[in-house]
């Protein structure tokens, strides 16, 4: 199971990284727009984000030529792993990428057959949008169902994104998806349940020293 965190804001995402529970951190440019960053702001957050423990830390491609600025990102280091939407400008420069032993990630994928091409372009992940396939009157649940089906047998493994509750990935999960990134609000819905808090509270009144 690979945990990731959906941000760049960095007050946030350093003490949950640094529980070592999550895996990284997954930004875009509305994300780090909403961090108040920049794209010029990307070999900062390369740098806290690897500093706090993330092993993987996705960036987004952008421009014309999104093969060659992928290669740029990658230079930061290897821990990052180039996004790129999936479009046909987007799955193509996910297949140099990839053919280049760049680890890639092909975003804003909501449909099965988007999920067949990642595949055939060797993309790593893909990252449907669950919370946004549901407001467009999709199936999301059973829209992802379907591409795990699909990537069955294949390299390409599903990254789970736009997710607002901890039961739709605890669904996903039980049917074989096992990669997620969410919010810093959602991180700590795990740690949320009343019955661990009174546990906690009980076995702290019985300890005895």
């Amino acid at each position: 199971m690979k945990l990731y965190l959906d941000t760049a804001e960095r007050a946030l995402a350093e003490p949950l990284l640094a529980t070592g529970l999550f895996a990284g951190l997954t930004t875009n440019p509305t994300i780090l727009a909403r961090a108040g960053l920049g794209m010029a702001a990307i070999p900062e957050v390369y740098r806290w984000a690897t500093k706090a423990g993330a092993r993987e830390v996705f960036f987004q491609a952008w421009g014309d030529a999104p093969a060659a600025k992928g290669r740029e990102l990658r230079e930061l280091g290897p821990e990052v792993v180039v996004k790129v939407v999936a479009s046909k400008q987007g799955a193509a420069a996910c297949a140099t990428l990839a053919a280049e032993g760049i680890p890639t990630l092909l975003t804003a994928v909501y449909s099965p057959g988007q999920a067949m091409i990642a595949a055939a372009a060797g993309a790593t992940y893909i990252a449907p949008y669950l919370g946004r396939m549901n407001d467009n009157g999709r199936d999301g649940l059973g829209d992802v169902i379907a591409m795990q089906e699909v990537l069955a047998g294949s390299s390409t493994k599903i990254l789970l994104a736009s997710i607002r509750d901890v039961p739709s990935m605890v669904t996903l999960a039980r049917h074989g998806v096992d990669c997620f990134t969410f919010g810093p609000a959602i991180a700590e819905q795990f740690f949320a349940d009343p019955l661990t808090a009174e546990a906690v509270a009980a076995f702290e009144a019985a300890a005895t020293f």
